[in-house]
């Protein structure tokens, strides 16, 4: 049964993930923290992850950009290190809540955000559109530091790199493959510090391989329902995730 609940956990975030480009670990990582209750769910989600994302990789590979990439990389590795500190330091339930009240208020920033610029859109205001939605190095640092520890901590890299993104002036596959990229440096090397400083059970490696079939479907899923996805509706979309997994993780450490 247990089994039977991650493995359809697992079709439904794998198939958002394949069609957004992010929105695995947002959904996964809290069920399967339920059913497991135990760190194994946070390397399920690192592992399933990256199979994933080195899946759906090649077909979106060259359309990131390369400087926004090394920017967000050199960030993420000096992010790894706050992470594990964090998730050493602090309960898991202060780490969920912090992460749950962050996603909920920069989300409900983006929001504003997607209004200014569908107005900036308009016709007349293409100047200031394009000032105001270019990606900037600085900025990409940082959030790539972000992404990095919440990457060691909680396995959810996705959140701080998806509101950053969603406010360029990149289309959705330019996002998807931006994401997806440094997804496979994220959570590669999320796993290798896993598995040099915690530690992976062979049980956790079994699961993840009997729970790779539901993914890859989901993978399958997802990309037929991204070429129905409308620009409005993708960064939309993305905002429905990131509120309800922000409230679903604040009521599961007050409930």
């Amino acid at each position: 049964m247990e089994l039977l609940i991650l493995g359809l956990v697992t079709f439904i975030a794998s198939t958002i993930q394949s069609a957004t480009g992010f929105g695995f670990a947002l959904l996964a990582v809290t069920p399967f923290l339920i059913v497991l209750d135990s760190g194994a769910a946070f390397q399920l989600v690192i592992v399933i992850c990256l199979v994933i994302s080195l899946v759906i990789w090649p077909a979106l590979r060259g359309r990131a950009p390369r400087s926004l990439l090394a920017s967000l990389a050199a960030g993420c590795a000096a992010g790894f290190p706050i992470g594990i500190a964090a998730h050493a330091l602090m309960e898991l339930e202060a780490l969920k809540a912090v992460v749950g009240a962050v996603v909920i208020i920069v989300a409900g920033q983006t929001a504003w955000q997607f209004r200014v610029i569908r107005r900036a859109l308009e016709p007349g205001h293409e100047r200031a559109a394009g000032r105001d939605t270019a990606p900037r190095g600085g900025g990409a640092i940082g959030v790539g530091v972000v992404a990095g520890a919440l990457t060691s901590a909680l396995a959810m890299p996705g959140p701080a790199v998806m509101l950053y993104l969603s406010r360029t002036a990149l289309d959705k596959d330019a996002i998807r493959a931006t994401i997806l990229t440094f997804f496979i440096f994220a959570y590669g090397g999320a796993l290798a510090l896993q598995a040099a400083v915690v530690g992976i059970e062979s049980g956790t490696w079994t699961t993840a391989a009997a729970l790779l079939p539901p993914a890859l479907a989901g993978v399958a899923a997802g990309h037929l329902l991204a070429r129905r996805i409308t620009q409005t509706v993708f960064r939309w979309t993305i905002l429905v995730i990131l509120l309800c997994n922000g409230l679903f993780i604040l009521a599961s450490v007050v409930i």
